[in-house]
C-alpha cells in the first residue's frame, strides 16, 4: 500500500513553457531534482508561528493570519505545527535545497521576527552562507500593536551556497522595501505582492533556474516568468498547486 506523501510524489509535474508545477511535499519532489542544477531558491516558507504559546501556533492559518471581513481562503500546510515538527520537516527542506543548488546560488527566505532566528539557523546548518537581512516595510496600513509597535515589517533572509557568482552588469538592491501588503482579491492568505517578488528576483544570476519550494499561489512564479527565468513551484496543498497552476499558465500568455 503506498503512503499518500509517496502518491503525492509520484504525481506528474504540470508544465509550461518555461516552467513546471508540482503537488506534493517539498523534500519529496527536491529529492528528484539534480544535484547543482538550481541557481536561487526564492521563498515564503510556513514560518510555524503567527502567534505566542504552542496552542495558538497550532492554530488554523486561517485564525491566525486572516484580517476581519477578509474572504476565506484555503489553509495552508506546514504552518499549524509544534515547533519540533516544523523544525524537522524544514531541515529536510532546506538539506535538499542546498544539494541542488549549484555553487553560488542564492536564497531568499521570507520569515517573521518570531521566525528569523531559527529559521536562519536552518538554512546556515546545512551549509549555506548567511548573507544579511532584507526588510519589506509594509507601511502604515500595517496591523497597529495597543501600546506597542506596528507590525509593518517581515524579513528576508539573504543567503548563498559559497561565494557569489560574477554577473557582467552587477545587480545593487536596497535592503528595505517599501511596498503595501496586498488586501484586495488575495488568492492566499499570506500572499506577497507581485511588485515585491518582482524586486527580490533580481538577485538572481542571468539564466538561473528559480526554484520555490512553497509556492502557495505562484507569486514567485509569475514574477520569475514575467522577468525571463525558468521556474519550478511546488505546493503541497491541492487548492493552492491549482490557483497557482492557472496563474502560471496566466503569466506565459
Amino acid at each position: 500500500m503506498i503512503c499518500e506523501a509517496c502518491k503525492r510524489k509520484q504525481t506528474a509535474a504540470v508544465n509550461g513553457n518555461g516552467w513546471k508545477a508540482y503537488h506534493g511535499k517539498s523534500e519529496h519532489v527536491l529529492s528528484d531534482l539534480a544535484d547543482g542544477s538550481v541557481g536561487a531558491v526564492i521563498t515564503d516558507p510556513p514560518y510555524g508561528t503567527g502567534a505566542n504559546g504552542v496552542t495558538a501556533r497550532t492554530a488554523s492559518t486561517s485564525t491566525k493570519y486572516r484580517t476581519t471581513g477578509a474572504a476565506e481562503l484555503p489553509e495552508f500546510a506546514g504552518d499549524s505545527l509544534l515547533p519540533e515538527a516544523w523544525s524537522a520537516m524544514m531541515s529536510k527542506v532546506w538539506r535538499e535545497c542546498y544539494r541542488v543548488c549549484g555553487e553560488g546560488a542564492v536564497v531568499l527566505a521570507f520569515c517573521d521576527w518570531r521566525a528569523f532566528h531559527p529559521m536562519l539557523t536552518q538554512i546556515t546548518s546545512v551549509g549555506f552562507k548567511s548573507r544579511g537581512v532584507v526588510v519589506w516595510n509594509k507601511g502604515r496600513g500595517a496591523r497597529p500593536t495597543k501600546n506597542g509597535f506596528r507590525a509593518q515589517s517581515e524579513f528576508i533572509i539573504y543567503a548563498s551556497k559559497g561565494k557569489l557568482r560574477e554577473r557582467p552588469n552587477p545587480f545593487y538592491g536596497d535592503g528595505v522595501i517599501n511596498c503595501t501588503t496586498k488586501v484586495n482579491n488575495k488568492r492566499h492568505t499570506t500572499e506577497k505582492p507581485l511588485q515585491l517578488m518582482a524586486e527580490l528576483i533580481k538577485c538572481a544570476a542571468p539564466g538561473a533556474l528559480i526554484v520555490d519550494p512553497f509556492q502557495g499561489s505562484g507569486t514567485t512564479g509569475e514574477a520569475a516568468i514575467a522577468a525571463g527565468y525558468e521556474f519550478i513551484g511546488i505546493e503541497e496543498t491541492e487548492a493552492y498547486h491549482k490557483i497557482a497552476t492557472e496563474r502560471l499558465r496566466n503569466a506565459e500568455r
